[in-house]
């Protein structure tokens, strides 16, 4: 019953969306849009606003759920029909992100974290793992449950792993995910000559305190234009 009800829908859904792909139009992106709830399997979909819906996902969990997405990313695969109606599968570690109420969210670094800035050039925080090796080339065995021999050490070398909280950009046109820093928003600045010349002339300790400001102002002057479907 329940694969019969998406079939349906299915077909529904693609029997309505070909007749509206001339109608499509779009607007300029402001804090009050929102998106269209369903999987990003690449940027392009993030693009073009255009997701696959949750009525094209097989799955047993309620379509219309506020938790459908959160709750799918938890699956190791999921199972969707595509643009022709053919059953696909793709591993979650493959897919872009998703979009829930009106909200992007990224997979990066294996995680999957919402962008609140969205933008020509938008932004995100995201968690990152930092591994640290520490050596030591006096250790001993002694120190390990051994015996100890004074005349004998061999190196010892120790790995920890911590989770630190970085700041990423993401190109809006070119899907790019870069580091939150002033050499990449000098380069995102190079496409608007009077905004980086006028960055540039800023001294180099107050540029860091700056960059949300000129990004702001860059996202001003190029507004991003979302599909409406």
């Amino acid at each position: 019953m329940r694969y019969s009800t998406i079939a349906v829908v299915t077909l529904l859904y693609f029997s309505c969306g070909f007749a509206q792909v001339d109608s499509v139009k779009r607007v300029k992106y402001s804090p009050e849009f929102q998106f269209s709830s369903g999987l990003y399997l690449d940027f392009s979909q993030v693009r073009d606003n255009n997701p696959i819906p949750s009525v094209r996902i097989i799955s047993n969990a309620d379509p219309l759920d506020f938790n459908f997405f959160r709750n799918l990313i938890k699956n190791k695969t999921i199972g969707y029909f595509d643009e022709f109606g053919a059953q696909q599968e793709i591993s979650t570690t493959n897919i872009w992100g998703y979009c829930q109420d009106g909200k992007i969210y990224i997979q990066y670094n294996g995680e999957f974290n919402r962008i609140p800035i969205i933008g020509r050039i938008c932004h995100f925080v995201a968690d990152v793992t930092i591994i640290d090796s520490h050596y030591d080339p006096y250790y001993s065995d002694y120190y390990n449950g051994g015996y100890y021999n004074p005349y004998y050490s061999r190196p010892y070398s120790r790995t920890t792993k911590t989770r630190e909280m970085r700041q990423y950009l993401l190109d809006f046109e070119t899907g790019k995910v870069l580091n939150f820093d002033r050499e990449s928003v000098q380069v995102s600045l190079m496409q608007d000559p009077e905004l980086y010349d006028e960055f540039m002339k800023v001294k180099k300790r107050q540029q860091n305190d700056l960059l949300f400001f000129f990004l702001r102002r860059l996202n001003e002057k190029y507004p991003v234009l979302v599909p409406i479907r």
